[in-house]
């Protein structure tokens, strides 16, 4: 065997073992975290209205349907829904493992290489943290990847299969999340100008049109949906134009009453520098100290590949999420550091290939031994943060929905700030409406007998306690339950509405 044939086939090892330790660490993820986050309930609503009533009604419900819905195939099978979206969620993250690595190994196809990237994708804290939760954003980080490595390939060698694997990818992105249109639109212009540039535009045209006639057979309204989810962005820019028109209440607080004689007409300038510095703290969050570090040691060494042809795509769909990002903040003035993720692992396969070449580099480096040891420190700091939970405890939920299905009288009504208890004790209809921050006046108006089952967080015991004293409410039962006294306080309570 030659040694290139040696090489693909490690590779092909390398990436064989990272997508099998990809499902463990899922599975591991799951059995650490058994309650699911509050978006998982929304999904499941979805996945119920698409069993009972179709495709069409799913995505009437809720736009970006297709998380779901995969949700409610395997539920038809017979799985638990909430089993299901973790099946679904293990396999989108062996999907962006193995795809993740075979982007690494097409900019430089070395076994060292495939390694490190399997390395980085696997305990990069930002990307794994999320590994129980249900939510559709893997699914598309996984596609819009695959999409750019079909990019990256159809970049250096135009061929039919690659421009048509980059289209499916990147519109299948687009039906977990609308915003990889961006991508499938603007992303081919790193191709510049040609036949391969009028190739790709084409087919992106043509299996777009008959990837909306599809989904229109199939049931599904692609103009109201998309209408729909345009809308959830239309009070934004509501509140933008009004704000932009009523400068002077604005300037004068920021500026004051006399400064903002002089400032005030700067104010979009003021805003802009103030957001971009709070998008680059949110990226810096969302890298996280390692990688960080990693990437400012490439850039002081000149070991940062920035202008290798081979990482064009993958930079310019970077710089694509970075424009995505700011114009997102910029409107609603508020950013999650989740929302950072699909920037953040865009630009991750520099970590591999700047840690490959100091790996090349390091035994004629003067502090080899102080650098692989800062090295092997940071890999153990990610991998703890990544799969290791230091979060309290939330097995209080399951003690409080069981004891509601075991002592709560037929027909009670039950309010709760906790979509786990409304679900799983059977008493709350709309379970995918629950809110974690619930109205002091419910507790007012409620009506004598309703149960209040409360997660004592943010204030929320503060409240609760007084209507206790007040002789409004009664104290039921504190969770988690422990054998003697009560150890500390409470995490979540269950009380009663007395008679006025």
């Amino acid at each position: 065997m030659n040694p290139a044939a040696r090489s693909t086939s490690a590779s092909k090892d390398i990436r064989l073992g990272a997508v099998g330790l990809s499902l463990l660490l899922s599975l591991w993820h799951a059995l650490l975290n058994p309650i699911p986050n509050p978006d998982g309930f929304e999904y499941v609503r979805v996945a119920a209205v698409f069993l009972e009533q179709g495709l069409g009604a799913a995505f009437a419900l809720y736009p970006s349907a297709t998380y779901a819905v995969l949700i409610g195939v395997l539920q038809s099978a017979g799985l638990d829904p909430f089993v299901a979206g973790q099946m679904l969620n293990a396999a989108f993250y062996a999907l962006l493992v193995n795809v993740f690595i075979s982007l690494v190994l097409a900019i430089r196809d070395t076994r060292r290489t495939a390694l490190l990237a399997a390395i980085v994708v696997l305990v990069f804290p930002q990307l794994n943290e999320y590994r129980f939760y249900m939510i559709r954003d893997i699914a598309c980080l996984a596609l819009v990847l695959a999409g750019t490595l079909q990019l990256t390939r159809y970049a250096r060698a135009p061929a039919w299969r690659e421009a048509v694997l980059f289209c499916v990818c990147l519109l299948a992105a687009a039906l977990f999340r609308a915003e990889a249109l961006v991508y499938l639109v603007c992303s081919p212009l790193v191709l510049l100008t040609g036949a391969a540039w009028l190739r790709l535009q084409g087919l992106v045209v043509g299996l777009g049109v008959a990837g909306v006639i599809v989904l229109g057979l199939a049931g599904v309204d692609v103009v109201g949906t998309l209408q729909r989810i345009a809308a959830v962005y239309l009070p934004f820019v509501t509140v933008a134009l009004q704000s932009t028109e009523e400068v002077s209440p604005i300037a004068d607080a920021v500026f004051g009453a006399y400064a903002a004689e002089f400032s005030g007409q700067s104010l979009w300038l003021f805003m802009l520098g103030g957001m971009s510095a709070l998008l680059l703290a949110k990226l810096a969050a969302g890298f996280g100290v390692p990688a960080l570090l990693v990437l400012l040691y490439g850039w002081r060494t000149g070991t940062l590949p920035l202008r290798d042809p081979a990482l064009r795509p993958l930079l310019f769909n970077a710089m694509i999420a970075f424009g995505i990002l700011l114009g997102f903040l910029l409107l609603t003035r508020f950013l999650s550091t989740r929302y950072t993720l699909m920037f953040c692992v865009l630009l991750l396969p520099l970590l591999p290939l700047v840690l490959d070449t100091a790996l090349e580099r390091l035994p004629a480096l003067p502090r080899a031994r102080l650098l692989r040891g800062t090295a092997l420190f940071l890999l153990l700091f990610c991998a703890v943060d990544a799969h290791i939970s230091f979060g309290g405890s939330k097995h209080s939920l399951e003690q409080a929905s069981a004891w509601l299905r075991e002592q709560a009288a037929p027909g009670a009504v039950l309010l709760t700030n906790s979509n786990y208890v409304a679900y799983h004790s059977g008493m709350v209809a709309d379970y995918d409406k629950v809110y974690r921050y619930v109205d002091p006046a419910l507790a007012d108006t409620a009506a004598p007998g309703t149960l209040l089952a409360m997660s004592l967080d943010r204030g929320m015991q503060q409240w609760l306690e007084e209507r206790v004293n007040a002789g409004q409410l009664a104290l039921l039962a504190a969770f988690p339950q422990r054998d003697g006294a009560p150890d500390g306080q409470p995490d979540f309570a269950i009380y009663q509405r007395l008679a006025r």
